[in-house]
């Protein structure tokens, strides 16, 4: 797994920890097959509002219920992720109910290289 990729996967841990309360539910797993890598985390953090998850990706974009909060980091988690993803030539999806409690589901599937799929 490229380095890069590994840094994607400790943000979005790290994102998942930041926005949920202690005792919430962290689940993550990453797969492979003989085709492609897959990585997926869901959290009953915080959320992110429905209607700003295409923003979320976006360069220093903070989601409404978090713009306010004082965090680590430079908020670019979910930025980063995407553009790796697209770098390697693969798909990313966020969805979220964007409320306190509900699930947060980040998904990432790269394809791997032909080197490793033959």
């Amino acid at each position: 797994m490229p380095t890069i990729f590994q840094d994607v996967l400790r943000d979005l841990l790290a994102n998942a920890r930041k926005y949920t309360k202690p005792g919430g539910r962290i689940t993550a797993g990453l797969r492979q097959n003989s085709d492609l890598l897959r990585f997926l985390i869901i959290d009953n953090g915080i959320g992110i509002p429905p209607a700003e998850i295409l923003n979320v990706v976006k360069f220093g974009y903070r989601a409404s219920n978090v713009a306010d909060r004082v965090t680590h980091g430079g908020g670019f988690g979910l930025t980063k992720a995407f553009y790796v993803t697209r770098k390697f030539g693969g798909q990313m999806w966020v969805d979220s109910a964007g409320v306190e409690g509900k699930s947060t589901r980040v998904e990432i599937c790269i394809p791997l290289p032909e080197s490793l799929t033959t």
